[in-house]
């Protein structure tokens, strides 16, 4: 594991002292768990924009954003991304099965 040290506004610091009670954890570890859900969700955000702009695949799209291929289909069709393929179509497939 590697250590980061960065300087933060108080107004975050005292956020962060709030966050410590309410989650009954130590200062790194709420660090931790706010990195780690920053950068899902970037990924995410960044995978539904190459999904946007067609410059990658659904299943891609999915593996970038390590979500599965159901989850990616659902989270285009709520951003309105034209993937040629709606919860409809995958609905029927899965009935087909």
């Amino acid at each position: 594991m590697k250590t980061v040290t960065t300087r933060i506004p108080e107004d975050d610091e005292e956020a962060l002292a709030e966050l410590e009670e309410e989650m009954s954890a130590d200062r790194s570890e709420v660090l931790r768990r706010l990195i780690r859900q920053g950068l899902s969700d970037w990924r995410t955000e960044r995978a539904l924009d190459h999904l946007r702009d067609h410059s990658i695949t659904l299943r891609k799209a999915a593996e970038r954003a390590n979500v599965s291929y159901v989850e990616m289909l659902t989270l285009a069709a709520e951003e309105g991304i034209d993937v040629g393929y709606t919860t409809d179509d995958l609905e029927r497939d899965l009935d087909r099965i």
